[in-house]
């Protein structure tokens, strides 16, 4: 299950960390829709906005943890 933060979206797994950032709401392009229809000469496409054309999701690779010493505790 993801943790929202703002526009931030994190999810955690085992082995990573995934920091995603969603659109701006306020953009006057899309207004956070990530993107719309654009007509292309005489054919329209679906387009992404340029706010989402930076990276927006990174990974955070997690170390693999060494197994701990099963010792007795005394």
């Amino acid at each position: 299950m993801p943790i929202r933060l703002g526009r931030w979206e994190i999810d955690i797994y085992q082995r990573a960390i995934h920091l995603t950032r969603e659109p701006d709401p306020h953009c006057p392009d899309c207004s956070g829709e990530k993107g719309g229809w654009i007509a292309y000469g005489g054919d329209v496409d679906w387009d992404e906005c340029a706010c989402l054309d930076q990276i927006r999701t990174w990974r955070l690779p997690l170390w693999a943890r060494r197994p701990y010493p099963m010792q007795e505790p005394f």
